[in-house]
């Protein structure tokens, strides 16, 4: 399982991707077709149908599985999440001609953004293990485990599916990176949610979410019980906190800027720091246990990365 570090250690973090290939996906959606039929299913009962527990993280790795193929969309969130079939499963699992069904092992298979980038790399045969585990390594920020399943669940999934490289597949525009393009979400502070990576989930009930910071474009997500920050698209809601009357919000000001009057409902400190430069912090609300812990966590925040980036600095130099 791939293990959850701070945010500034990003390159021990593995891409989000199945991780079951597309054979058994297929298994349990029929399973899951078994069980439920045609009717719209709340995702907390899923795994009923594979002989799992309620809520329980297999059951939503497994969800994420058939969810990343495309064989289930959701609707709501929460408690009141339900889960349907698409209409790329119901072809599968009521084609009476193998070729139908074949047709559609072959549109879903290169679904995962992860597969069908690497498709376009390597092809139906993919480098050796070492060249390949490189590249998703050190290039890629997998870890070594989460890149040795990955190898897996890609030959498994080519191979189910018969692909060859003369099939037509719809790769990645030349400018979608699968790391810079985190999947839209309204996750929130306040929010219960589970962190999937390389396909697992890293812990075993859900968390609250305590800080939602952004660096150079990309939300980054702080819960309780950890001091690790993930990435938005890492992060799976599984309960919506109620709508705050009053939302976090944080800006941090240097003396420079004009110093006007503080609008109705702000409050505002004023820092001094080492060199007798001022520093003025001004937030909605007032203070607050929560506020300064919000605080705190931006600033753990930046401090990671600032010192991140000044070790591959001076990495560099001493190349």
């Amino acid at each position: 399982m791939a293990e959850a570090q701070s945010a500034g250690a990003s390159k021990e973090r593995s891409p989000s991707y199945p991780f079951i290939p597309l054979g058994i996906v297929l298994q349990r959606l029929t399973a899951f077709d078994q069980t439920f039929g045609r009717h719209a299913t709340p995702a907390n009962k899923v795994g009923l149908a594979w002989g799992m527990k309620e809520k329980s993280s297999q059951a939503a790795q497994v969800l994420a599985a058939l969810k990343s193929f495309e064989l289930v969309r959701y609707e709501g969130g929460g408690e009141n999440r339900i889960v349907h079939m698409t209409d790329e499963a119901r072809t599968y699992l009521r084609a009476q001609q193998e070729s139908v069904k074949q047709q559609v092992v072959k549109a879903i298979a290169l679904k995962p953004k992860l597969l069908n980038q690497f498709w376009n790399i390597w092809g139906q045969k993919r480098p050796i293990d070492a060249v390949c585990l490189d590249a998703l390594v050190l290039t890629h920020r997998f870890t070594e485990s989460a890149a040795q399943n990955f190898l897996k669940v890609y030959d498994a999934t080519i191979a189910f599916a018969g692909l060859k490289d003369s099939d037509t597949v719809t790769s990645l525009s030349e400018d979608e990176d699968i790391d810079d393009a985190p999947l839209a979400s309204s996750v929130k502070v306040g929010d219960l949610v589970l962190i999937e990576i390389g396909g697992m989930l890293q812990f075993k009930e859900p968390r609250r979410v305590r800080a939602i910071q952004e660096y150079q474009g990309q939300d980054w997500v702080f819960i309780d019980g950890s001091e690790s920050g993930f990435e938005m698209s890492q992060v799976v809601l599984q309960d919506a906190a109620p709508v705050a009357k009053i939302p976090p919000r944080l800006a941090i000001e240097t003396a420079s800027e004009p110093r006007g009057v503080v609008p109705d409902g702000w409050s505002e400190e004023t820092l001094i720091d080492d060199g007798g430069d001022e520093i003025k912090i001004r937030y909605l609300g007032k203070a607050s246990v929560d506020r300064y812990k919000f605080i705190r966590d931006y600033l753990d925040f930046k401090i990671s990365r600032l010192e991140t980036r000044k070790s591959k600095a001076v990495n560099e130099e001493t190349k």
